[in-house]
């Protein structure tokens, strides 16, 4: 059997546990940011790591699952961990690490109040299509009849 499926590369290298280099720059910044994390945490002891670093702890999760995924959108990166994450290890941090955590907080408020702003529903489904499709014919249709009626008076 020979499908294209069994043929794609997993996004990790299963003989060192750690998720493979690539191309897409999105996801080179998880990793960025998924190592240096990696790297505070163990550093700490466990139980200090379990009480005191819950979100960074909770972010590295994330982007943990993101990669997997090889999707950065499948991380489900809220503002909120990245600026706690921030706060609890900004100063462990290598220089490389805190500029990728900095842009992503950058970008993540950027798109949380573009989100906020945006007025239309985000997950369009196929039912939602059709729906508007329907009152769009339905508008259509009356203002079709309203100009044939306008046209009808003023011959």
């Amino acid at each position: 059997m020979n499908s294209k499926h069994l043929h794609r590369e997993s996004p990790w290298n299963t003989d060192l546990m750690l998720p493979r280099v690539t191309d897409n720059a999105r996801l080179t910044e998880l990793q960025i940011l998924l190592g240096g994390l990696s790297l505070v945490l163990s550093r700490v002891h466990p139980a200090f790591a379990k009480t005191r670093f819950l979100a960074t702890r909770r972010l590295a999760m994330r982007l943990t699952r993101g990669l997997e995924y090889n999707d950065p959108t499948k991380a489900h990166v809220c503002s909120e961990d990245l600026k706690t994450a921030l706060a609890e290890c900004e100063r462990s941090l290598d220089p490389g690490t805190l500029i990728v955590l900095k842009k992503l907080l950058a970008r993540t408020i950027r798109d949380e109040i573009e989100y906020a702003n945006f007025d239309r529903q985000i997950d369009f489904t196929y039912s939602d299509f059709m729906a508007e499709e329907k009152i769009t014919g339905m508008f259509a249709g009356a203002e079709q009849t309203q100009a044939t009626v306008q046209g009808a008076t003023l011959n």
